[in-house]
């Protein structure tokens, strides 16, 4: 009799020491597993305030040079710009940036390059830094990943769009130089 008691009792206490132990291992782990996915999916989402801001610091300086000595392209490649503009704004409003950027002066040699003040090394390096963030999402997708992926495209696009405007020649890889 005294065996029967012992297991109504343990039945009625609900688990046994050893599944209490196994139960708060898997706590800890699906803990520490969520803690983990998140910090990779916020890693690989996160965005660098102060590059955002010198990216939107080019746009502006741009479309005020196009202001300053337009030309018959001006209207496109303003329109061009305020939709880059426009998704880089989303981009520090996630990011959390609440810094002001200021509209740079015109770039009084714009005129001599056509109107287009545009470096193409720096457009390089931005198309470069969107392959490596969609590559980055590829790798390590979320829940945004798809949306992300599918903004950087269109701001490629656009800054396909500039490169070729400004004359760049060459196809732009993930690995610098190409």
């Amino acid at each position: 009799m005294a065996s029967s008691r012992r297991t109504t009792r343990s039945s009625r206490r609900g688990t046994s020491p050893r599944q209490r132990k196994i139960a708060g291992v898997v706590a800890i782990g699906v803990t520490l597993g969520v803690a983990f996915a998140t910090a990779t999916g916020t890693s690989s989402a996160s965005e660098n305030c102060e590059g955002l801001d010198t990216a939107v610091g080019s746009n502006l300086a741009f479309i005020a040079d196009q202001l300053v000595f337009p030309d018959p392209l001006s209207e496109a490649r303003i329109a061009n710009r305020q939709a880059v503009l426009d998704q880089l704004e989303q981009r520090r409003a996630a990011a959390g940036c609440t810094g002001e950027v200021e509209v740079p002066d015109a770039d009084p040699n714009a005129a001599l390059n056509g109107g287009a003040a545009e470096n193409c090394d720096g457009l390089d390096t931005a198309v470069r830094n969107n392959l490596t963030f969609i590559a980055g999402q590829r790798q390590n997708p979320d829940a945004l990943s798809e949306a992300r992926i599918a903004n950087r495209e269109a701001v490629i696009d656009l800054l396909e769009d500039r490169r070729h405007l400004a004359g760049c020649t060459g196809e732009v890889t993930l690995t610098p130089g190409g």
